[in-house]
């Protein structure tokens, strides 16, 4: 039945997968091992959770448009099954289940595909690679919050990244600006679509047939800003205790954060609101210099948790692996060195390549081997990442050393060289 034949083979993936060849995986696993280690720095242990979960579970707390959004599988006991569209849900049925009062709080972290339905146009992806952490179980909720987001930029400014920008929200503080207008029922249904999807002119309009003076107040607040006094005077003549409430949180949130200096990475955005429905207070995105789409967001979610049993408060935040590699560009995080051995002549035995190969291995640094005789090899090597092109001569008494890079080359004696490449490798 499911023999190949070359009448029905599909050389295609399905839409919105994709391959990733070895030098991307290399500068994708440098990025992961950047971040593992700041969230090993603060704690953070890494959890592993099921690729798909019944879909009862996944979708607690995803949302009505989410539901759509999920990839699902019938079972072969006939229940529903879907992949797991974020890792929140997942860690937060995890401890729910598993976790006991005495074992809080607990920092978990991890580093894991998810996927999620979109359209089939070009461009649109279905899994995505994350990296992300997750604070569970401290009543401290400014401080835990505080954290999560100086191990955010602590991970970006260790990749190299500077020009980026995070933006801070609240949920509460939408909430409490809906209770100001009156707005309520279908009609906060239908604004709070319009604000995720972004689309102002239809919340002006929306809000200018209840009350125009008030509409105009609220599309000032929902605007980017970065002057905390601008805000504050407005949201004293607001007067609505629960705005207050929250902005004076957020207002110790950033003091915390101005006083580590990352104040001038950050920007009011109270127009952020989230389609997952499980988020109860604050939130966060970053965005960085010519990237368009999220790098990365979080936020707090207090009542997620009990839904699966144990019922404690929990914070975190999830990067997008992906549109790291895209910000980073030409950044070089490879910390490796690695090198191209040539065979020195056509009837030279691969075998004792393949011992001097080793003993180059054996002081720390990569090594391939090249067997057949390419006339580019100095652009394979590149092509391959190497940083050098190494041949030695038919009795190996002598190196030849070639810089990919540059083309530079010198000759050294063996014995030197492999003395020399212990200081090549990178601290």
């Amino acid at each position: 039945m499911f023999e190949q034949t070359e009448k029905n083979k599909n050389i295609r993936l399905p839409f919105g997968l994709r391959d990733i060849f070895p030098l991307e995986s290399s500068e994708r696993n440098a990025i992961k091992r950047i971040i593992g280690k700041e969230f090993k720095r603060w704690g953070y242990g890494e959890v592993k959770t099921p690729v798909m979960e019944y879909t009862e579970n996944i979708s607690i707390g995803v949302g009505k448009d989410w539901k759509n959004k999920l990839i699902n599988f019938l079972d072969i006991d006939g229940n529903l099954i879907s992949l797991r569209a974020d890792m929140t849900i997942p860690i937060a049925r995890l401890a729910g289940m598993r976790l006991r009062k005495d074992q809080l709080p607990v920092r978990f972290c991890y580093f894991s595909d998810v996927f999620r339905q979109t359209g089939s146009q070009v461009g649109n992806k279905r899994m995505f690679s994350q990296a992300g952490l997750e604070f569970l179980g401290s009543d401290k909720r400014i401080d835990a919050d505080a954290e999560i987001m100086i191990i955010m930029f602590k991970v970006l400014q260790g990749l190299g990244l500077e020009d980026f920008r995070m933006v801070m929200g609240h949920v509460g503080f939408i909430k409490g600006l809906f209770d100001w207008l009156g707005i309520d029922g279908d009609a906060g249904i239908e604004l709070r679509r319009y604000i995720i999807d972004k689309d102002f002119v239809r919340v002006e309009s929306l809000l200018k047939k209840t009350d125009g003076g008030k509409a105009g107040i609220f599309m000032g607040l929902i605007q980017p800003e970065n002057d905390l006094k601008k805000i504050s005077d407005i949201v004293s003549d607001i007067g609505e205790e629960k705005v207050s409430r929250v902005f004076k949180y957020l207002k110790g949130l950033y003091r915390i954060l101005e006083e580590q200096d990352y104040g001038k990475y950050l920007v009011f955005d109270f127009s952020i609101i989230r389609d997952f429905d499980y988020y109860t207070g604050l939130l966060f995105e970053v965005y960085c210099h010519g990237i368009t789409d999220i790098m990365g967001s979080g936020g707090r979610y207090d009542n997620l948790i009990k839904k699966f049993g144990i019922d404690i408060p929990a914070t975190g935040f999830a990067l997008d692996i992906d549109m790291l590699h895209g910000a980073l560009g030409e950044k070089d995080l490879m910390n490796d060195i690695k090198i191209m051995l040539l065979c020195p002549g056509k009837d030279d035995s691969g075998c004792h390549l393949m011992q001097f190969a080793d003993s180059i291995r054996g002081r720390g640094i990569e090594v391939e081997i090249l067997y057949d005789d390419i006339k580019n090899s100095r652009g394979l090597a590149a092509e391959k990442n190497c940083r050098f092109l190494v041949e030695s001569s038919p009795d190996r008494s002598e190196i030849r050393v070639i810089d990919v890079k540059s083309g530079d080359w010198r000759k050294s004696d063996t014995r030197v060289f492999l003395e020399e490449i212990k200081k090549w490798k990178k601290n």
